[in-house]
């Protein structure tokens, strides 16, 4: 065998090497890309509930403790300013800007339901919540929470 029959065969080799590896390369990839999407969905999802960052805002809506849950209510229809209607707004802006996300194609809708399923359904449960989002500047979370069957049994 020749130096140039040598040649020629281990350029054909290396050839049909790097045709078998892209698949390879490809799903490693995708791999990757599915291992980050998923760290910074719990990073997401951490961000907003795994502290106490809107514990006493959750609380209130959940449980409906009173005097506060009359004072928030009391607070959102007047648009008079109470600390708990504050924090209600940063809690309603977490879930803005998932909506934004969604719009942006970011996040699908599936994703957000998986992760917050439960904090979408507490917020649409409150008709006065309801009914100041789009006045108070919160029109994709609105948007967001109407959409046809994006609840499970809604």
């Amino acid at each position: 065998m020749t130096w140039t029959a040598i040649s020629e065969l281990l350029k054909a080799l290396g050839g049909l090497i790097a045709l078998l590896s892209f698949p390879l390369a490809l799903r490693t990839y995708r791999r990757s890309v599915k291992t980050r999407r998923a760290e910074w969905l719990a990073s997401l999802h951490e961000k907003g509930f795994e502290s106490d960052r809107y514990q006493d805002i959750r609380r209130v809506l959940d449980y409906h403790s009173e005097p506060e849950f009359s004072a928030l209510q009391l607070a959102i229809t007047t648009q008079a300013h109470h600390p708990l209607a504050d924090e209600l707004y940063r809690y309603l802006n977490f879930f803005e800007f998932l909506a934004g996300l969604r719009g942006l194609g970011q996040i699908s809708d599936e994703e957000i339901v998986g992760l917050f399923e439960y904090d979408l359904r507490l917020i649409k449960q409150h008709e006065f919540i309801m009914n100041a989002l789009r006045p108070q500047g919160f029109e994709r979370l609105a948007d967001l929470l109407t959409v046809k069957g994006l609840l499970p049994g809604s």
